[in-house]
Parts: C-alpha cells; sequence; structure tokens
C-alpha cells in the first residue's frame, strides 16, 4: 500500500532508479507477483516542511530512578534534520517480517532509507534481490558479497553471477511506535 497519490509517488520513486521500471516491466510480465512497492511493505513518502521543530530539553532522561527537572531548553529539535540528510534521495518503508530483529528492526518499524549514501561493508541496506525488495545487512570482502540477516534464524545470502542484486538504499533510521 503507498500512501499519498500512488501514480504520483510511483512516478517520484522511478527518479530514484531506472531499475524500478525494469522491475515494474517484469511485474507487469508475470515474473513477480502483486505490486512492485507492495513486495516491500508499505512505502511511506518522506515530506519535508519547512519546520517541524518540538522543544528539545537539554537534559538527559533516567530510565531508573527519576533525576531532577532542569529550567532551560536546548535548540528545538527538527526531526527533518534529524531523519533526513538528503531530501531527494530519501524515502521510508514499512518493515515486514523478522531477519532484522536483532539490531532493533521489527515487523511495522519503519526504515528511513538514504539513497545517496554508498553501502559500505556492514551497512543495512534495502536492497533488490532477483525482483524482491529485502533488508539486509550488506557484506563485503574483496570482490564477495554476500547478505546477512540479523536472526540466526536465517541464512547469508551469497551474491554470485545468478543472483540480479542492486543495493536500493542505505537504512539510517527504524522508527517505532511505543
Amino acid at each position: 500500500m503507498v500512501f499519498g497519490e500512488p501514480e504520483r509517488f510511483h512516478k517520484q520513486m522511478r527518479a530514484f532508479t531506472p531499475s524500478l521500471t525494469s522491475l515494474e516491466q517484469k511485474n507487469k510480465q508475470g515474473t513477480n507477483s502483486g505490486d512492485v512497492m507492495s513486495a516491500m511493505g508499505e512505502v511511506v513518502a518522506c515530506i519535508t516542511r519547512l519546520s517541524a521543530a518540538i522543544p528539545h530539553f537539554m537534559w538527559r532522561v533516567q530510565a531508573g530512578f527519576p533525576s531532577p527537572a532542569e529550567d532551560y531548553l536546548e535548540n528545538p529539535l527538527d526531526f527533518n534534520e534529524l531523519l533526513i540528510a538528503h531530501p531527494a534521495a530519501t524515502f521510508a518503508v514499512r518493515v515486514t517480517g523478522d531477519s532484522m530483529q536483532d539490531v532493533g528492526i521489527f515487523p511495522g518499524d519503519i526504515a528511513v532509507v538514504d539513497r545517496a549514501i554508498t553501502a559500505l561493508d556492514g551497512s543495512i541496506v534495502l536492497g533488490v534481490l532477483n525482483g524482491e525488495f529485502t533488508l539486509k545487512r550488506y557484506r563485503q570482502k574483496g570482490r564477495a558479497v554476500w547478505l546477512e540477516a540479523a536472526n540466526p534464524a536465517y541464512a547469508p545470502i551469497v551474491i554470485n553471477e545468478d543472483h540480479e542484486f542492486e543495493v536500493w538504499g542505505v537504512v539510517r533510521h527504524a522508527i517505532r511506535r511505543l
């Protein structure tokens, strides 16, 4: 399910990479089941506003015993500045599955993905593997590339010439509603 205007959002997503068009073609030819975008759960548009600042208190909050409150504020906290480094290259997806639970990414979380960042060994990425979206840790040693889940129930996926693989972006944040 795509939030907002689906056709407009698909056009914006196509601007990110030409491979989306090729994935949509495969989908129309019947090689993928369901909508390409819904394969990764929900896609959530990151709309940056001029300002969405909230008060940000300077003191640290104890999760155990209470600490005395202080009477001053830091600069307002703007979630756009905090979560989105490259607005034109950032989007969000709703996570399905439990393969990344050991790094604190759970089903229902929103992963903030930045396409302007190059994946390095150890990065958590949104990738397209054989036409399907996946969220995994990107590993590289020399010419060898593989994807690791953060759950021992899932085996690593070694990327070889039999795989069609592309990194779509690096996951910068995971947002969870409590």
